[in-house]
């Protein structure tokens, strides 16, 4: 079984570390763990996809500030991150902590 978790960090912060924790009870018993994550990562025996990049982070930021529509930047990378996720084929996606400036939840969910 393949479970993808996207959150905003990955073993940084509380929810990063949860995220690496829940991967590495996963690994424990021999399902197979993907983690995609926004920003700052550690170190984790699940499989990484680091989502965006330090520019396209910045314009969603500035586009939420300048319109009030958190999570509706960074298509590109939403883009990137919808087809690693089509030809992974996860039989699980579990959205761990989906706000942070990394994705577009409108095209994520369509």
């Amino acid at each position: 079984m393949k479970i993808f978790h996207i959150n905003s960090t990955l073993n940084t912060g509380s929810v990063g570390k949860i995220v690496k924790e829940i991967g590495e009870i996963i690994l424990n018993n021999s399902y197979e763990s993907i983690i995609a994550y926004g920003r700052k990562n550690g170190l984790t025996n699940s499989k990484e996809i680091k989502i965006g990049n330090r520019w396209e982070f910045y314009l969603h930021v500035l586009k939420t500030r300048l319109t009030d529509r958190h999570g509706f930047g960074s298509y590109f990378s939403t883009k990137s991150l919808i087809d690693r996720i089509i030809f992974i084929k996860p039989d699980i996606i579990h959205l761990h902590n989906i706000h942070g400036y990394y994705f577009n939840i409108k095209l994520l969910f369509n």
